[in-house]
């Protein structure tokens, strides 16, 4: 059984999912103290719901003040982990697993028609398939763009020249919405497709131990449609 993911990576993948937990529900919690993004007197284009506060119980903080200390503590948790974990990716050559490469777009593709039962066989693939590429290279991405407008509405007079780069204040925290939006749709579609399509990748991001034989290539997975992963059958010794 292979060492599928460094001791760094997983570390840095459970720390980032108590940062981002701690970050999403404290983050409602202020927007919670109002719910809009115009102004008051003035309109927004781009978001059908304000005044509708978001369940408490998708919330976390107590109150404003609370939420606001959770969210820049966690803020900065998930700065310098997201730091260790990409300088890790770079200086180990881990990035060529996640880097989208020519032909991903074709290869995507076939895994949809896959995925839908157009395509009888799963796709040959490496370590990801293009799918999983393209997710895993925006995410950090979308984290990228969580912390500098998070910066941007946290500093408005200070970073005054970024807060007008992405728009203005307005702008600038709903950019900041739309990336906690990308985050949280990408985590809840990656933990459904690790639960019904490839269950063994728990112990790959717990332990590290993973076994090719049980791979979604090799089992033909689809979300919850699966040949049960076979033991390997025992060497035989030919009689001397």
């Amino acid at each position: 059984m292979a060492t599928r993911h460094h001791w760094i990576v997983r570390v840095t993948h459970w720390v980032n999912v108590f940062a981002l937990g701690i970050m999403v529900t404290s983050g409602l919690r202020i927007f919670n103290a109002y719910p809009a993004f115009a102004r008051k007197g003035e309109t927004f284009c781009c978001y059908p719901f304000a005044g509708r506060a978001v369940p408490d119980w998708l919330t976390f903080g107590g109150w404003l003040a609370g939420a606001r200390h959770w969210h820049f503590a966690a803020m900065w948790v998930l700065v310098v982990n997201g730091l260790v974990y990409l300088g890790f990716n770079y200086l180990h050559g881990d990035w060529r697993d996640v880097t989208p490469r020519r032909g991903d777009l074709r290869d995507a593709w076939e895994m949809v028609k896959f995925y839908a039962f157009a395509r009888r066989d799963h796709p040959r693939q490496g370590k990801h398939n293009a799918l999983q590429r393209a997710a895993y290279f925006a995410m950090p991405v979308l984290g990228v763009v969580a912390v500098v407008s998070g910066v941007a509405i946290w500093k408005p007079v200070e970073l005054g020249w970024l807060t007008s780069l992405l728009g203005g204040y307005v702008w600038a925290r709903y950019w900041h919405f739309l990336a906690m939006i990308g985050l949280v749709g990408m985590t809840a579609v990656h933990v459904f497709m690790v639960f019904s399509v490839d269950p063994y990748a728990l112990r790959a991001i717990t332990t590290g131990g993973y076994n090719e034989e049980k791979s979604p290539e090799a089992r033909n997975a689809r979300p919850f449609w699966w040949k049960r992963a076979q033991p390997a059958a025992p060497p035989t010794s030919e009689a001397s």
